[in-house]
């Protein structure tokens, strides 16, 4: 409410600074040159708000640079090389008596208009109608979702996956105690075998906690490390947890680890750049050096790819009786995911049902994320998919197989059936 109050004064102010100087000055007025001195005082108030979005970490360095490039640029258009336009003089009584109209009754105006246009009573009172546009979604708003997730699990209460998504409706809604306790439940059921889960649950810990990562969420984030060494979220926090100690060392460790996630020139990457480079003087500054620990604890990208020799070949087969279910250009997915943790695939490669029998070969080379391959893994399951649509993402009418768990490392070949219908 005092927010949309204070916006909309300004705007009224603003239009009054437009219309009210040429009324109220006698003589000559120079409406360009009002006009620049207006446009130099906006442009003072947008570097004050970049200036703010900097240091609160709304904006990176790079994007409150390009903001203040083209906002500079702007105003260099605006204020250089204009003509000037004589406006004739007016009487003295005459500019105050119109000043004091346009004064009172540009404020009256506006309100009415906007009360009328925008929404009656809602529109003077916007924060009435805020939780409904916000939290819409397509099957209604966040909150009934959540009176309806409720309900479901309060039936069947080892629903893992219910409880993630209670866990993350509650986060949406900024109910960060509530989200944690839904991600506790998870862990609970399936314990801490997932990385993406313990992220998240570290995460509403820490937002539950005043945005703190001491204690119990670097604990979890820890243990999704250790499940995942290049969990993107998890080194982002746990680096964040690091440096919240001034452990700069270990933060150096973690944030050095998440640059190999990122591509290399993008924004990301040159960010974790500007926070690598900020702790290395840190460290300098107090004399310290990176124990050797801390880059051992680390292991390189590249000496995981050397290490890793993680190879599976085999044949996928469509079932006879399925194939009239399927059309010659079909899509054919072929991937490998973890037994246990995330399912997106460690490596895949795409084909046709024409192509079928398909003799594949997977490994890192493969790899949709270069933090998430089989080398990091002991343990994958090989599925394939038809997909009618071509869609990466499972369907229904998809057809489908799977391999039973698999240790990597060895040499037999692992053949898969296309034999059910995803319902």
């Amino acid at each position: 409410m005092t927010v949309f109050w204070v916006v909309a004064v300004c705007l009224i102010i603003a239009a009054l600074l437009f219309l009210l100087p040429p009324l109220l000055t006698r003589g000559n007025v120079k409406r360009e040159a009002v006009r620049d001195a207006l446009n130099v005082e906006i442009a003072k108030d947008k570097i004050a708000e970049l200036d703010a979005d900097l240091r609160t970490g709304v904006l990176s360095q790079d994007q409150y640079d390009r903001a203040r490039q083209e906002l500079e640029r702007s105003l260099l258009e605006d204020v250089g090389g204009t003509t000037t336009r004589a406006v004739p003089t007016t009487s003295a009584n005459a500019s105050l008596i119109s000043a004091a109209v346009v004064g009172i009754a540009i404020p009256i105006l506006a309100v009415a208009l906007y009360q009328h246009l925008g929404g009656g009573f809602a529109a003077i009172h916007p924060e009435l109608a805020q939780p409904a546009v916000k939290t819409e979604a397509h099957e209604g708003t966040i909150e009934t979702m959540v009176v309806q997730l409720k309900e479901r699990l309060a039936k069947n209460p080892s629903d893992a996956e219910g409880w993630s998504m209670l866990g993350r409706s509650y986060y949406f809604l900024k109910r960060y105690n509530d989200a944690a306790q839904s991600y506790g439940k998870v862990v609970e059921i399936i314990g801490e075998t997932e990385p993406d889960v313990l992220a998240d649950y570290a995460d509403t810990v820490a937002m539950a906690s005043g945005r703190s990562m001491k204690g119990k969420p670097y604990e979890l984030v820890k243990k999704a490390l250790s499940l995942q060494p290049f969990h993107e979220k998890s080194l982002w926090l746990a680096g964040s947890a690091a440096y919240e100690e001034k452990d700069y060392a270990n933060a150096l460790g973690y944030f050095e680890k998440l640059m190999q996630v990122f591509p290399p020139g993008s924004e990301n990457s040159e960010q974790m750049k500007r926070n690598i480079g900020e702790i290395q003087e840190l460290l300098a500054q107090s004399g310290a050096k990176v124990p050797p620990s801390v880059a051992a604890a680390a292991p390189t990208r590249a000496a995981s790819t050397a290490a890793g020799t993680a190879k599976i070949i085999g044949t996928v087969k469509l079932l006879p009786s399925l194939a009239a279910n399927a059309a010659p250009t079909d899509t054919v997915f072929i991937f490998a995911r973890a037994a246990q943790g995330p399912r997106m695939p460690l490596a895949i490669v795409r084909k046709q049902v024409k192509d079928l029998p398909i003799t594949y070969t997977l490994d890192d080379s493969l790899a949709m994320n270069p933090a998430m391959k089989l080398s990091n893994f002991q343990q994958v399951v090989v599925g394939a998919r038809i997909s009618k649509s071509g869609n990466a993402m499972p369907q229904s009418g998809d057809l489908q197989g799977q391999s039973g768990t698999i240790a990597l490392g060895g040499s037999k070949p692992v053949d898969v059936v296309i034999n059910s219908v995803t319902p």
